[in-house]
């Protein structure tokens, strides 16, 4: 696989951010030539990781060998992947700028059947919102060990867990910048499932959704309470849940990365 790292400039963002990339490269047939669009996964980081993370610690450039799927790792910050109240428009970035710009450099798909969405943690909770929010655009979700709602989750240290958060005053502060005071977000543009509410009741495109998380996860509670939700309200959504054992790590999440892939149907 051939890795790329870019550095471009986000009209979105004001200022010069990372991507991170897996091309594909069809091993053996160097004298190949691919006609048409490939297939897109967007992975996303968690809370204070980079566009580095996923290649760093999981094997994903090695599960996709022999494929034709590009991956595509995009810098977020602490963000959460959406437009904040008073923060970055980091969720239009991911799900409008983005796509437009690696559009016109390489040989993306447009078709939503052929794009894909995955995180974890933080990521997972921005994988399940860009994919609620937008689900023209996106084929299938897989959100794993997800932060549901992250203005009411306690972040306070876990690394027996495998959350290391620092217990500081300005994750706190970053949080409410991002979301707002905590009791506006039931029921708006953040809410989970105040979205797939609405994705139930409406008669356009729904992606395909998977969710998992370890059972020894500090974030399992509100997983499992979050999957309750879309079995019993929102029907009309296919939604798979499949919890593990584990707790919030790389151990667990790209052991899992193989489920998404077979999931998505990546694999060969």
């Amino acid at each position: 696989m051939a890795i790329v790292s870019l550095d471009m400039y986000s009209y979105e963002l004001a200022m010069n951010t990372q991507v991170s990339m897996i091309l594909p490269e069809r091993r053996g047939v160097p004298c190949a030539v691919h006609t048409g669009d490939y297939p897109i996964l967007y992975l996303l980081h968690g809370h204070g990781q980079d566009h580095t993370s996923w290649l760093r610690l999981s094997r994903i450039e090695l599960y996709l060998q022999n494929t034709d799927v590009i991956v595509v790792m995009p810098n977020i910050g602490r963000s959460f992947y959406v437009d904040g109240v008073n923060t970055h428009h980091y969720g239009s970035y991911l799900t409008e700028e983005l796509p437009r710009a690696l559009r016109n450099w390489f040989h993306l798909s447009s078709d939503r059947e052929h794009t894909f969405i995955a995180g974890m943690s933080m990521g997972g909770y921005g994988a399940l919102h860009a994919a609620l929010s937008h689900p023209e655009v996106y084929g299938g979700v897989c959100a794993m060990s997800a932060v549901i709602q992250p203005w009411k989750t306690d972040f306070r240290g876990r690394a027996d867990k495998g959350i290391a958060i620092p217990v500081t005053p300005e994750i706190n502060q970053n949080i409410a910048n991002i979301f707002g005071p905590g009791d506006s977000c039931e029921g708006s543009s953040y809410d989970l499932q105040h979205l797939a509410q609405h994705l139930n009741a409406s008669e356009g495109p729904k992606p395909r959704i998977l969710q998992v998380c370890g059972d020894d996860d500090p974030l399992y509670a509100a997983n499992e309470e979050f999957a309750k939700f879309m079995q019993e309200k929102c029907p009309n959504i296919d939604y798979t849940w499949q919890p593990g054992d584990g707790i919030h790590d790389f151990y667990f999440w790209d052991r899992e990365t193989v489920t998404m892939l077979e999931f998505f149907g990546l694999l060969p």
